[in-house]
């Protein structure tokens, strides 16, 4: 979760206003702050690469009459480098005040803009101006910014040092996803982000942004819960829709890969028994056949490794993605994705792993979860 004091997690709880300001950072400055927002929408989706993104019009007036509208590379709201720091601004009546930092991302487009000009002693000046500003996280510019060659790691000692290399700006490393030496010199092909997760995954974990700008990694394997999201009298959960698909259920995994000779490597793990079991104890079929899940990657480099990964793959394709619950809670800006919650529904206790985050300007959101049943 985002960090919040005590306090602001209990009025999140109750009746509270909110509104969202953006700071514009040009060049390593900020150049604007507390420019107010209107049509938020921001989505977090953790299937995604660039996995934060969303749209807003910021709102704006200059003490001198200026505009500040694009209309050319280097304005201040150009989508080349400008990035815009969104905050959320928490109230309740006069007594309680807090500012919790939402997520820092780049222009990626400025589709509209509008300015309103008067005449004034025979100069032209604005009245204000109203941006539309299509928004990504910063693993935008990580994937736009790809590799002129194949190349390796210069150092194989840290995955995190070589992560942050590969970011381009600073990390902050959890203690729940200790360091460990890249395994094998790996050619990077062209796209930079992937690679970043490639890396990730040699410490079974996946890339993400922190709401303060800095690149991190979250553990693949759920922690424990940070919050808890109750149905009825003073909860938050307002509707609770369960799904079950199998797009995304598979009974077996095959690890694809190449050992440093250049020959093969395979690995490989199924279910053997319950209702996703590949096989009938005679040999044959069962009824949900085989729907294998492949993986490949260049870090593993052994049949062991490639076994063991298996292994750890599978409860996760097998069980962790097969019930998917669309929630309607109360507006919370602390929520991330990859978050576990205890949700409670009546006499059904569940826990929960967010994917996906869908906001706007209501008191409520979407929040998506897998659960582990």
């Amino acid at each position: 979760m985002r960090f919040g004091t005590p306090a602001l997690r209990g009025v999140l709880a109750g009746s509270f206003n909110k509104r969202w300001l953006a700071d514009v950072i040009v060049d390593g400055n900020r150049v604007i702050a507390d420019a107010p927002i209107v049509n938020p929408q921001f989505t977090e989706d953790a299937t995604s690469l660039v996995q934060g993104s969303g749209s807003c019009t910021i709102v704006w007036q200059d003490d001198f009459g200026a505009s500040v509208a694009p209309d050319q590379i280097g304005d201040w709201f150009a989508p080349f480098g400008t990035v815009i720091a969104i905050s959320v601004v928490v109230t309740v009546g006069d007594g309680f005040v807090e500012r919790i930092p939402f997520g820092q991302f780049l222009i990626a487009e400025t589709p509209s803009t509008i300015t309103t000009t008067f005449a004034y002693k025979g100069a032209t000046l604005s009245k204000g101006d109203r941006i539309d500003l299509n928004l990504k996280d910063l693993f935008y510019g990580v994937q736009r910014d790809r590799f002129d060659t194949p190349g390796a790691a210069p150092d194989l000692s840290s995955v995190w040092a070589e992560y942050q290399r590969l970011l381009g700006f600073p990390v902050t490393v959890p203690a729940s996803v200790p360091d460990a030496a890249i395994p094998t010199s790996v050619a990077y092909q062209e796209d930079k982000l992937q690679a970043c997760y490639d890396l990730a995954a040699v410490l079974d974990a996946t890339c993400y942004m922190t709401a303060d700008g800095t690149g991190s990694m979250r553990p693949n394997v759920w922690p424990a819960p940070v919050d808890t999201l109750k149905w009825g009298d003073g909860g938050t959960l307002l509707s609770f829709d369960r799904a079950l698909a199998n797009d995304n259920v598979y009974n077996k995994v095959v690890i694809r890969s190449t050992a440093g000779d250049g020959s093969a490597i395979l690995g490989m793990a199924e279910i053997s028994d319950g209702p996703l079991r590949t096989h009938n104890a005679d040999g044959s079929l069962s009824p949900y056949r085989r729907v294998p899940y492949f993986y490949s990657s260049d870090y593993i480099t052994t049949t062991g490794a490639a076994s063991k990964y298996a292994q750890t793959l599978l409860p996760r394709v097998s069980k962790l993605r097969s019930v998917i619950v669309t929630l309607t809670e109360a507006f919370n800006p602390l929520r991330e994705v990859g978050d576990v919650l205890t949700i409670i529904r009546q006499s059904e206790t569940l826990l929960g792993r967010v994917t996906q985050i869908n906001r706007d300007s209501s008191g409520s959101q979407q929040t998506v979860v897998v659960v582990n049943q």
